[in-house]
């Protein structure tokens, strides 16, 4: 079965818009697992139907008619309480819908390589950790003990390395460091990472990014731009009508994909008996495009310019993601860069294969089993990671910076604060992602209170928090008081994640696929 010696384990790209997965075979190559159709990549769509769940393609072609009991793109919720809309009349987490889509893949690969116990999970550089966590708390919900979660263009870069031959023993042009920039566009997220490969040693040395820009959005306005020629013409706006929506999101998708190949694209789609056409031309989606490439780019240019190199000194521009395949990406990229950028790996594949080579190699630091492959690999996180303090001269709050952004994982940092007024019994430590002062600037990651501290304190008693941020992105915040022989009492709670009281009553309901509104 090609997996190493006991435990079955897959790689897993769990996309916005399509998901894919992967194994490593008896030869230590990393193949990627058809799903159930026949397809590498599977549509990360959940129909919650009167009958019952359906995900992937079944999904899709039900949604036009059921569209209110449809959910998609739940990875750009990923951290949120619920899912955007509510469906069938119910309010799901999208850790939970993600989890129906982890379930549909794992069952494809079973049917290929017998259980699948372990999985990495890859995610978007630019994730903060409620997102991963949620994103974990999806793989446990369908079943699988996730081995780690690794970022998305590091995923890549391991597929790139892999296929150039730098994970082969004795080849000494591997030993020579090559810079690569990793230009990933998905269906929903966007990110760009500059990383350094050097033999078998994965280094990321910048990252940034935006969880809200992917494909999709290009997908809207090629949507906009059809339901105003519809509006000219039929003086009626179908993207008033949900399932008018979906045929138009489905005939927008259909068509960017025909621009990627062709100079233009007939278009065909309906709205309440009413059958419409026209054609759309490439220059007219470009122009109706440009701000979010634009976005791209600027987000392309500030990795280059926090990584403190030159466009000299990177080697490779690496196009990955579904959406990285439309002409006006490379032509952008060619633009900024002054290189041709390199499709040498599948957009679709290369993730997915990526985490399988990841995956095969967690499995060996865990015992249990071999790697085909050696390599490291050093991430960086994507967001610094603050406290909120009082500030003593003006008395306001304010966030300090604890690990700042691009710091090399695992990162352990400290530092001393003070409590605010005499005989203080307990400390509320609040934990932000974020590079402003200003609280309200930053993401909320959490909260822990530090209590039982002795009475009769002093006001400004020392306090020390030290933070450990681990390489997959997840982080563990301790406090220390001073004159105390341990650490007080804490608890970490993630805002907008499920507790573990949560995880295990979703997971009661998920092992009944259909039960999902016994609430």
């Amino acid at each position: 079965m090609g997996q190493s010696g006991k435990t079955n384990f897959i790689g897993i790209d769990l996309g916005t818009t399509f998901s894919a997965m992967a194994f490593i075979d008896s030869f230590g190559r990393p193949s990627t697992i058809p799903n159930s159709n026949g397809n590498n990549t599977t549509p990360s769509v959940v129909l919650f139907g009167a009958d019952g769940i359906i995900v992937g393609e079944e999904a899709v072609q039900a949604a036009t008619m059921e569209a209110d009991r449809v959910a998609e793109c739940a990875k750009r919720d990923m951290g949120s309480r619920h899912f955007r809309k509510s469906l069938g009349g119910k309010q799901l987490p999208p850790e939970v819908i993600s989890s129906y889509i982890l379930k549909k893949l794992k069952a494809d690969a079973e049917r290929r390589l017998g259980p699948i116990s372990h999985a990495v999970i890859t995610v978007p550089a630019y994730f903060d950790e409620k997102r991963r966590q949620a994103t974990v708390n999806a793989g446990r919900l369908a079943g699988l003990e996730v081995l780690d979660i690794l970022n998305e263009p590091t995923a890549a870069a391991i597929a790139y390395g892999f296929h150039r031959g730098f994970l082969k023993h004795g080849n000494h042009d591997a030993e020579k460091p090559i810079r690569v920039l990793v230009y990933d566009l998905g269906g929903g997220t966007f990110d760009v990472t500059l990383m350094e490969i050097k033999g078998d040693h994965f280094r990321t040395l910048a990252t940034d990014g935006d969880v809200k820009l992917g494909g999709r959005d290009w997908d809207e306005k090629l949507v906009n731009l059809i339901a105003e020629r519809f509006i000219r013409e039929h003086r009626e706006d179908p993207r008033q009508n949900q399932e008018s929506l979906y045929d138009l999101y489905r005939a927008a998708e259909t068509a960017k994909r025909t621009l990627t190949e062709r100079e233009q694209a007939l278009v065909v789609m309906s709205h309440v008996g009413t059958r419409f056409k026209t054609t759309i031309n490439r220059a007219d989606f470009e122009g109706a495009t440009a701000a979010l490439l634009n976005r791209t780019r600027i987000t392309t240019e500030i990795v280059l310019q926090q990584s403190k190199l030159t466009w000299n000194d990177v080697d490779r521009v690496l196009l990955v993601g579904g959406s990285s395949r439309m002409p006006m990406v490379e032509r952008m990229l060619k633009e900024v860069t002054g290189k041709d950028p390199d499709r040498s790996v599948s957009p679709d594949d290369a993730v997915a294969q990526g985490a399988a080579l990841y995956a095969e190699l967690m499995i060996q630091k865990r015992g249990l089993g071999t790697a085909h492959n050696q390599f490291s690999v050093t991430n960086v996180n994507s967001h610094s990671l603050g406290i909120i303090g009082i500030k003593p001269d003006t008395g306001r709050r304010m966030n300090r910076v604890v690990i700042p952004k691009n710091s090399p994982l695992p990162a352990m940092a400290k530092m001393n604060f003070t409590t605010h007024r005499p005989d203080q019994r307990s400390v509320l430590v609040t934990v932000v992602e974020g590079e402003s002062e200003d609280p309200e600037a930053c993401t909320p990651v959490g909260q822990f209170m530090v209590r039982d501290l002795p009475p009769g304190l002093p006001a400004k008693w020392p306090v020390q928090i030290v933070y450990q941020y681990s390489e997959n992105g997840c982080l563990k915040v301790n406090a220390m008081v001073a004159g105390q022989q341990q650490g007080a009492s804490t608890e970490f709670v993630r805002d907008n994640s499920l507790s573990d009281d949560d995880l295990m009553a979703w997971g009661q309901r998920l092992k009944s696929s259909n039960d999902y509104f016994a609430v």
